[in-house]
């Protein structure tokens, strides 16, 4: 029996570069599966135009007319709350492999299982890290945008850790998700003069402040930008993006021992069959989506809901894209920390966890 795998996809709009990127992460998965049991999986997709109100039609379509037995979610926090919305209300299951905001998990659903590392703990190696360097580093910047929870979610846990490991917040400033000037909050990081800067943002916010930040003259000793783990922002900035710190969710570079699936190795040749020589964390993730499908799918000997989502649970695992362990009560992710990477010499240098690092935090940023 061949099981469909259905997945909303954002082809257009502001989250395509990643939503394509997580359809080529699921359908390298659907090959390499099929290879092993032929016919096992066909993956079906729709574009949601990267838009809620699309997203939630665009789920509704896969679980009522398409009749999908598996749902995977689609990239980032505003769409995968939709999705989660539409497969609550018609009782299936949604595989989240690339919304990182905690919010999801406080609604109460019942039919969700995390694949990332949530929000909060995106950054929970930041302050670590930087004390570590620096013992005399104290203040934070916390640089956001207002809308989403995604961001709001980042920079609590930021404020979290700073609380605990006695740093200061000495300024917590929001920007309008379409800010294209962002001279007043320039103004206000001089003035703040903290050792470690926090941007979190949309792709294009990161982006922009990055480069205006990078120009600006702002000494500080770490800066941290969201969009900074992904190839893109190096693509786009350049030489300024030296020194930037951000957050990742999987690096080729992060040699994860897996008990279960292929290596990160094999994944790596197999994306590169399809011509991409670059593998982003967006394109691991669905992958590994498709990784955990399986194994629970084995362990629940069944596609039936019910019994995935206990399997999931129950289980505890390592893939190529690291640890599985979910809260058995919300379906949050537990068993995952985010990794650090910082742009040195125009490539990622994973610098957080210490047991995956490859090399030390070039510290002052500027």
């Amino acid at each position: 029996m061949t099981l469909v795998v259905g997945m909303p996809a954002s082809l257009s709009g502001q989250f395509q570069a990643q939503g394509r990127q997580a359809l080529a992460g699921i359908l390298a998965w659907e090959r390499d599966a099929n290879a092993e049991t032929p016919n096992a999986f066909r993956v079906l997709h729709h574009d949601d135009a990267s838009d809620a109100s699309t997203v939630r039609e665009a789920t509704r379509r896969l679980i009522v007319d398409d009749q999908v037995d598996i749902l995977i979610g689609p990239y980032s926090s505003v769409l995968t709350s939709a999705a989660a919305q539409a497969a609550e209300a018609h009782g299936k299951l949604l595989w989240n492999q690339g919304g990182a905001s905690d919010d999801v998990y406080r609604q109460g659903y019942h039919r969700i299982v995390g694949i990332l590392a949530p929000a909060r703990r995106y950054l929970s190696g930041l302050l670590p890290l930087v004390r570590q360097t620096e013992s005399s580093a104290s203040t934070v910047a916390l640089v956001r945008a207002s809308t989403g929870e995604f961001p709001k979610a980042v920079c609590h846990g930021v404020a979290e850790t700073a609380k605990e490991l006695g740093f200061r917040i000495v300024l917590d400033v929001e920007f309008e998700a379409s800010a294209v000037d962002f001279a007043d909050v320039l103004e206000r990081l001089k003035v703040a003069q903290a050792d470690v800067v926090v941007v979190v943002g949309r792709v294009r916010n990161d982006l922009a402040l990055a480069r205006r930040l990078a120009e600006s003259g702002v000494n500080a000793g770490a800066v941290v930008a969201v969009a900074a783990g992904i190839q893109a922002f190096q693509d786009d900035l350049g030489s300024l993006a030296g020194r930037f710190l951000g957050p990742s969710q999987w690096e080729s570079g992060a040699h994860y021992q897996p008990d279960f699936g292929p290596t990160a190795e094999q994944v790596i040749a197999s994306f590169r069959r399809d011509g991409h020589q670059t593998v982003d964390y967006p394109m691991a993730q669905a992958y590994a989506a498709g990784i955990v499908v399986q194994k629970c799918l084995e362990e629940a000997g069944s596609p039936d809901n019910q019994a995935l989502r206990d399997a999931a649970a129950r289980l505890r695992f390592s893939t190529f894209y690291g640890d599985f362990e979910i809260d058995a009560e919300t379906g949050r992710q537990i068993g995952r920390e985010s990794l650090l990477v910082q742009w040195q010499e125009g490539r990622k240098v994973i610098v957080w966890p210490p047991s995956l690092a490859q090399g030390r935090l070039v510290y002052p940023w500027r």
